[in-house]
Formats: C-alpha cells, structure tokens, sequence
C-alpha cells in the first residue's frame, strides 16, 4: 500500500542520506539498539501503519521489522523528509 514511500526510504538509507531525532537516538541508546539495527530494520521491513502528525501535519509510518539480530524485532517511525529519512523514534516490540 506504501510501496512507493518505502522505497524511497530505502534509496535514501541506502545512499547516507539518513536523518535521526533526538528523541529516536535517546530510545535507540535505552533499547540497546544500534544505527545498523535501523537502517536494516527499514531495508528488509515493512510499513505495517500510517499515522498522521497533527504537530509537523504531515504523514509518518511504522516500519515492522528485524534488527540485525533475526529473531528481534522492532519499529522504526519514520518519514520522508525533504533530502533525508528521518526517524522519528524507535522501539522493540
């Protein structure tokens, strides 16, 4: 249903252009997750919901996938910024 953002998402990780808040580098640090767990979260995931900002009003999504370790799997939130993929927060489900 979002293939087309994702996979805009995915070009943009893929080539650098990756963006993180505050608040997603605070919870990566609590959950024990690193960069690399993101970014392979967002490149072999799927976005599983989209939620609307009321705050920024504009779209962000709910990726569902594996850390780097197979049998871990958290969310990323994220969104297409204007040049980057920006990640919004993270967290292990």
């Amino acid at each position: 249903m979002h293939d087309k953002i994702l996979r805009e998402m995915r070009t943009r990780v893929r080539i650098g252009k990756l963006a993180m808040s505050l608040h997603a580098a605070e919870e990566m640090d609590l959950d024990g997750l690193t960069v690399d767990d993101l970014k392979h979260c967002i490149l072999t995931g799927a976005i599983v919901e989209r939620q609307w900002d009321d705050l920024f009003v504009e779209y962000k999504y709910v990726i569902e996938g594996a850390s780097l370790d197979p049998e871990e799997f958290i969310h990323v939130v994220a969104k297409l910024g204007k040049r980057n993929t920006v990640i919004i927060t993270t967290y292990r489900i």
